[in-house]
């Protein structure tokens, strides 16, 4: 997970149930059973387990997610991580050993523009990592 300070960290021994939300990073280890959501980073650790969507600005996950993730920047699944869910994202990154059951959306962030073939291949594609 990246240096930036992390606001909220849920323990490996909570168990919480409702929404989570903070414009800051969050970091799970306990359970949570409900939506997540953080203009900042979302890092779903080796023990946890979110029962719920995840709507950040990136999102990381080493444990398990059942539920949809959408993330602005990018969604790294780790080894070993489980994600049952749709993935909707400008990047994806799926390690060796993470399991992915659902479908995946890539988009370049700029949907609302009418963009002509011609600008279309000058344009930055999505990017889809597998190792």
């Amino acid at each position: 997970m990246a240096t930036e300070q992390i606001d909220t960290i849920i323990g490996a021994q909570v168990e919480l149930t409702g929404s989570l939300k903070n414009d800051g990073p969050i970091q799970i280890h306990g359970h949570v059973n409900g939506d997540v959501l953080s203009n900042s980073i979302v890092f779903v650790g080796e023990t946890a387990i979110v029962k719920g969507p995840i709507t950040a600005k990136s999102v990381e996950v080493a444990g398990q997610v059942h539920g949809d993730i959408t993330a602005e920047d990018h969604i790294e699944l780790h080894p070993k991580s489980l994600v049952k869910g749709n993935l909707n994202t400008r990047q994806l990154s799926i390690k060796p050993g993470a399991m992915f059951i659902g479908s995946s959306k890539m988009h370049t962030g700029n949907e609302e523009a009418i963009i002509s073939e011609e600008s279309a291949a000058k344009r930055s594609k999505p990017r889809l990592e597998i190792e």
